[in-house]
C-alpha cells in the first residue's frame, strides 16, 4: 500500500510528460556524424578489388561444394572402420559353444544343461559371495 501512495506521489509531482528530452536538430545532424566517424570505405574496397584478381577463387568455390560429399565419405569411412573393427573384436565361436545347441535330439526333446560358466565372473563383478547367492536362489529372497 505504501508502494502504491509513492507512485500516486511521484504522479502528482512529474505528472504523465516525458522527463527526457532530445536536443533540437539531433536526428538531421545524427546521420553526418555517424558517417564521419565510420573509417574509410574507398581504400578497403580499393584493396579488395587489387587483391581478387590475383587469387583464383575457383579452387575454393570447389571445395565448397564438394565440402557436403567429404564429410558424407569421411562418416561412411569411419562406420565401415567401426564395423570391421566390432567383427575382428568378436571372439570366434569354438566348437562346444556350437555343440549344446545341436545337441538337442528330437526323440527325447531334452536340452542339455545350459553353461553356468559366467557365474563366477558375475559373482566376481557385483562382489557377491556363497552366502548371497545361495540368498538369491532362495525361495524367500
Amino acid at each position: 500500500m505504501m508502494e502504491h501512495n509513492d507512485e500516486l506521489d511521484l504522479k502528482k509531482m512529474v505528472g504523465n510528460r516525458n522527463p527526457f528530452r532530445v536536443p533540437e536538430g539531433y536526428f538531421e545532424q545524427l546521420t553526418q556524424q555517424v558517417m564521419q566517424q565510420l573509417p574509410e570505405r574507398e581504400q578497403h574496397v580499393a584493396k579488395q578489388q587489387s587483391i581478387a584478381p590475383q587469387t583464383n577463387s575457383q579452387p575454393r568455390a570447389r571445395r565448397v561444394q564438394m565440402r557436403p560429399w567429404l564429410y558424407a565419405a569421411a562418416c561412411t569411412a569411419l562406420a565401415m572402420m567401426l564395423g570391421v573393427s566390432y567383427y575382428f573384436m568378436q571372439s570366434p565361436a569354438t566348437s562346444t559353444d556350437a555343440a549344446p545347441m545341436a545337441a538337442v535330439t528330437p526323440a527325447t526333446n531334452v536340452a542339455p544343461a545350459p553353461d553356468n560358466s559366467y557365474i563366477d565372473e558375475v559373482a566376481d563383478y557385483v562382489m557377491m559371495d556363497n552366502a548371497e547367492i545361495y540368498a538369491c536362489l532362495s525361495e524367500n529372497y
